[in-house]
């Protein structure tokens, strides 16, 4: 008798649809970090040794400082270094906060105000903006923060365990945007560069996002307010109250939607 052989054929192996999504978004951040990082050894450096090379009357624009002499290519690519790693740096930024807004929203049709509503949107329109504009690397800090946090935390911690944990942090995150707020006002009053003060007034826009939607942003802004609060004159008091009752009523207001999507889980 003939022997019939069977043939079965093997399963394949299924693959994870978010593995792609997640090696892109650690990618995005490692490049964010060590790009950024790179950036800031060289800023750092240009700090300080530009007064090696510039006299006091440079320093204080009364005279402009002397034409440098034609270099050669190597050294050429080495001053463009900082530049390209630093607009590495915001494409990694870019690059994992899309990813991140991609999945939040896979499944759904947001609209507008559901974007610019959430911070990873937000930070994406910051990064966008600082592409195109001069470099710095106090507009890189809050970007570097975050993605050292998403890199450590560890995936099986609770979301509020780690916030909880890296609240100064997320703090400090915010401070440093009212940092980037002073130094594009000193950039602008001072005319150091040409856009810097269409620069300042879009990112105004944007952080009034942050203070409408971010807790931290609310946070660390009242904590400003209440600081100097004994300070302000008499006549200037109840402009001065209407601004902390806004932070303290958007405050409450995450507080009650933050339940609210809490309960429905």
């Amino acid at each position: 008798m003939a022997v019939r052989k069977l043939i079965r054929k093997k399963e394949k192996a299924k693959k994870d649809p978010l593995a792609l999504q997640r090696v892109v978004w650690t990618a995005g951040h490692a490049i964010t970090l060590v790009c950024g990082g790179v950036y800031a050894v060289f800023y750092l450096f240009q700090l300080l040794t530009c007064y090696r090379y510039r006299s006091w009357k440079t320093l204080f624009l009364i005279a402009r400082p002397p034409p440098r002499e034609p270099a050669g290519w190597l050294l050429w690519l080495w001053r463009l270094t900082p530049q390209l790693v630093y607009r590495l740096s915001l494409v990694g930024v870019i690059t994992a906060y899309t990813v991140s807004n991609y999945q939040s929203w896979v499944q759904l049709n947001p609209t507008w105000y559901d974007l610019l509503s959430k911070e990873n949107f937000q930070s994406i329109l910051i990064a966008t903006l600082w592409l195109f504009s001069r470099a710095s690397l106090f507009k890189l800090v809050p970007f570097l923060l975050n993605s050292y946090l998403h890199l450590t935390v560890k995936k099986d911690v609770n979301e509020q365990e780690a916030t909880l944990k890296n609240k100064q942090i997320l703090h400090v995150m915010a401070y440093s945007e009212l940092v980037i707020i002073g130094t594009l006002l000193w950039d602008t009053l001072t005319f150091k560069d040409g856009t810097s003060g269409f620069v300042l007034v879009l990112f105004l826009g944007i952080y009034w996002l942050r203070l409408n939607f971010s807790p931290y942003a609310q946070v660390t802004l009242l904590r400003i307010l209440l600081r100097i609060d004994k300070k302000v004159p008499a006549s200037k008091k109840k402009q001065w109250e209407d601004i902390k009752n806004f932070l303290y009523l958007r405050i409450e207001e995450n507080k009650k939607n933050r339940r609210a999507v809490e309960s429905r889980l």
